[in-house]
């Protein structure tokens, strides 16, 4: 028998009071037949009691604009389109009264009706920003903050639209905020607001200030805080994580250069400098200057040549100015025939990997600072190695190149501390660009660091005699493409 696929009985999950006498009989019919049941004055639903919380706050919009079409969206709710953690949503009207709904409450606050510049939104108004930022800053205090933005949250959106445009961009709201205090009598709301902005521009005393965010921006260093919450979270996994460590017991001159050829032969495939394996051995060893792609030959012989320099890999950051001079010098010399990428110089406009967007070029240098400050606090080794090559790599702050650097700053961490160094070979490629897309998009360290873990383990090799070296990690997979082939260990 076919299934029935009549869709005229379905309902909405919500139903609302007919207008006409027709659609008030339906609705009292439906609820006779036990289809619906009343959740609130003017409001009923037709899904199971496990669902209505759900419903009711995931359809917000949708009961204001039926239920309180002449309402003012306004305060956090005016900034955030969304309910609060609690539930709870707030309109300015003619009346102070609370709605309790099943998984929502509806907040009015008597107040003015919508003035110039106030926006429209699915037929209602809502709070223009420059309004609900008074607003915000008005209900912040006492017993009203639940209906508020935190200080510090305001100074973040702020410092934004100062990264985003400019002064111009937050003069323009201060200009705006200005007139829309004096039609709704906001003048002491818009004193403060003036102070934010003004200590952001450097023209007001930064004590005004309470997030680290923009406290950083009037000291003129303003950091990436989403690229340094996910520096902080790497850093709270690696602090006391027991890291397994593997000794570099072979110190003879031939394994460390032939591992340093591998090192650079992989690090630049990953990055898509392809050479046939043996090509690349007459570029480095033979000094055999590939004519048709001297700028790639020359990438992976600048690569070679840093890290099979035992005082370069020893050199370490000191400080977070020495950090950048480092990098910016490494990337100088690993690209100088490129000048299309200007190296040694951090980027100018913004740069991304598909989807993913990298810090900001004015958050390059402070993000850079504060992350140095997490570095210092790592133990010395595998967890500092770990944690630089992601800094590096989530910072991005050249135009090209930076995985390449960073994984040289990881390497010269091991090799400073007489640990074994890391190699990501071809057949390895996806699971370290997963791995690192995982901590970048969703905050996830676990595999970031099991994933280097395992390259920690599996590169501590004897490169010392290279054919026989050779011929151990073909026998690996290690130029095997990870789609065809998986990592022998």
């Amino acid at each position: 028998m076919e299934p029935n696929t009549d869709i005229s009985n379905l309902l909405p999950p919500l139903v609302f009071p007919g207008k006409s006498a027709k659609e008030r009989k339906h609705i009292a019919d439906l609820k006779e037949q036990g289809r619906i049941r009343s959740i609130g004055p003017k409001l009923y639903t037709s899904v199971p009691e496990n669902m209505v919380e759900a419903v009711v706050r995931s359809s917000w919009t949708l009961i204001v604009s039926k239920l309180f079409p002449t309402a003012l969206i306004s305060h956090v709710t005016a900034l955030t389109y969304l309910p609060t953690k609690n539930g709870e949503i707030f309109l300015t009207a003619a009346t102070n009264r609370n709605l309790k709904l099943p998984g929502l409450t509806i907040r009015f606050m008597r107040g003015a009706a919508p003035v110039e510049g106030d926006v429209d939104f699915l037929g209602m108004k809502a709070s223009s920003f420059e309004r609900a930022l008074l607003e915000n800053l008005a209900a912040a205090k006492g017993t009203l903050k639940d209906r508020a933005l935190s200080q510090e949250e305001i100074e973040s959106r702020l410092e934004d639209i100062l990264r985003q445009k400019g002064e111009e961009g937050l003069n323009s709201v201060r200009d705006k905020a200005k007139e829309i205090s004096k039609w709704l009598d906001m003048e002491i709301e818009f004193k403060r607001l003036d102070r934010i902005i003004g200590a952001l521009l450097g023209t007001k005393p930064r004590e005004t200030l309470l997030s680290e965010k923009a406290i950083a921006r009037s000291q003129g260093s303003p950091f990436d805080s989403k690229c340094f919450g996910r520096l902080e979270i790497l850093f709270a996994h690696l602090r006391h994580l027991p890291l397994k460590e593997i000794k570099e017991t072979n110190k003879s001159p031939s394994h460390f250069n032939n591992k340093a050829f591998f090192e650079a032969y992989f690090s630049n495939y990953i990055e898509g400098t392809i050479f046939e394996v043996k090509e690349a051995e007459q570029i480095v060893f033979d000094k055999k200057v590939s004519t048709s792609r001297p700028a790639d030959a020359h990438d992976i012989v600048g690569t070679y040549k840093i890290v099979s320099d035992p005082n370069e890999m020893r050199r370490l950051p000191k400080s977070a100015q020495e950090l950048e001079d480092i990098i910016k010098g490494r990337h100088k010399f690993l690209f100088e025939e490129r000048p299309e990428i200007v190296p040694g110089e951090f980027k100018t406009a913004n740069n991304q990997a598909g989807s993913t967007v990298f810090v900001h070029p004015e958050y390059v240098k402070g993000t850079l600072q504060k992350g140095f400050d997490l570095y210092q606090s790592l133990p010395a080794g595998l967890a500092r190695a770990i944690y630089i090559q992601f800094l590096i790599s989530d910072i991005h702050p050249f135009n090209d190149g930076n995985g390449r650097i960073s994984r040289i700053m990881m390497n010269a961490e091991l090799y400073s501390q007489g640990l074994s160094t890391i190699i990501i070979p071809n057949v390895y490629r996806t699971d370290y660009l997963s791995n690192l897309k995982a901590l970048s998009r969703r905050s996830d360290p676990e595999n970031y660091v099991r994933m280097l873990s395992i390259a920690h383990e599996f590169s501590a090799l004897d490169f010392s005699d290279y054919p026989v070296v050779k011929s151990l990690i073909e026998s690996k997979n290690w130029f095997r493409e990870s789609d065809d082939a998986r990592l022998i260990r």
